[in-house]
C-alpha cells in the first residue's frame, strides 16, 4: 500500500487496527480524565488508557514504515516509544494492583516496588532484548495481578464495575495469547496483530466502563 505521497505502507491492516486503536483510547483516556468526581481510580484508568492509546500510535508508525523491526537503528528508535508506553501501562497497573490488593502498604514503599519494576523492565528492554517477547514477559504479570484483584473485588463486592475490569483484562489475556499463536483471519489482509488490535478495542471500551464506575476506596483482601 502506497500514500498519496509515494511513500509504501507496510501491513495496512495493522496499521489501521493500530490507528483505530490509539483514537478509542485517546478519546476513552480524555473521558475519563474529564469525568465528574473523578479521583484516583479514574486519574489511573485515564493514564492507562492514553499510554495505551500511545502504544497503539507508535506501533502503527512502527508497522508501517520499519519492515525491518529493530534489525535497524531508525526502526529499533522507532520501537522505544512502544516500549516506553506499554511500560507505563504495565507500571500503572501494578500501581493500582497493588494499592487495592495491600492497602495497608504504604505509599513510599508501594512507589519503591513500581519504580524497581518500572526500571527493570527498561533496562532489559531497552539495552538488553527489545522483542515483544521480551516485553510480554514484563507486562503480562501486571495484566494477571490486576486480573486476580478485579475478580477478587468482583465476586466479594459483586461490582458490576470490578467485574467489567475483570471481563476487559481476560478478554486481553486473550487476545495476546492469540497473538502469540499468530491466529488469522487472513494471513495477508487480517493478520495476528490485526485480531489483537480488534479484540483489544472491546477491551477498552470493557475496561474504560469499569473505571468509570469503580466507587473509590475499594479495596480487596490481600493476595
Amino acid at each position: 500500500m502506497s500514500a498519496p505521497s509515494g511513500v509504501a505502507i507496510h501491513d495496512p491492516d495493522v496499521v489501521l487496527t493500530d490507528l483505530a486503536l490509539a483514537l478509542l483510547g485517546a478519546y476513552l483516556g480524555w473521558r475519563l480524565a474529564r469525568s465528574p468526581g473523578r479521583g484516583t481510580m479514574t486519574r489511573s484508568g485515564a493514564v492507562i488508557m492514553g499510554a495505551l492509546a500511545s502504544a497503539a500510535f507508535w506501533g502503527a508508525v512502527f508497522h508501517a514504515f520499519f519492515p525491518a523491526g529493530t534489525a535497524t537503528r531508525p526502526g529499533f528508535v522507532a520501537w522505544i516509544p512502544v516500549v516506553l508506553s506499554i511500560l507505563v501501562v504495565a507500571a500503572a497497573l501494578l500501581e493500582v494492583g497493588l494499592r487495592v490488593a495491600a492497602p495497608r502498604l504504604p505509599a513510599l514503599p508501594r512507589g519503591a516496588i513500581v519504580a524497581a519494576y518500572a526500571g527493570a523492565f527498561a533496562a532489559v528492554a531497552l539495552l538488553v532484548d527489545e522483542s515483544y517477547a521480551t516485553i510480554v514477559r514484563f507486562y503480562a504479570p501486571t495484566v494477571f495481578l490486576f486480573l486476580v484483584v478485579a475478580g477478587r473485588q468482583a465476586v466479594q463486592s459483586r461490582s458490576m464495575a470490578w467485574a467489567l475490569i475483570a471481563v476487559s483484562l481476560a478478554i486481553s489475556v486473550v487476545a495476546a495469547a492469540l497473538q502469540q499463536a499468530r491466529v488469522s483471519i487472513h494471513r495477508e489482509h487480517f493478520d495476528h496483530n490485526a485480531v489483537y488490535h480488534v479484540l483489544q478495542g472491546i477491551a477498552l471500551v470493557l475496561l474504560y466502563r469499569g473505571f468509570r464506575r469503580v466507587p473509590e476506596g475499594l479495596s480487596a483482601p490481600a493476595i
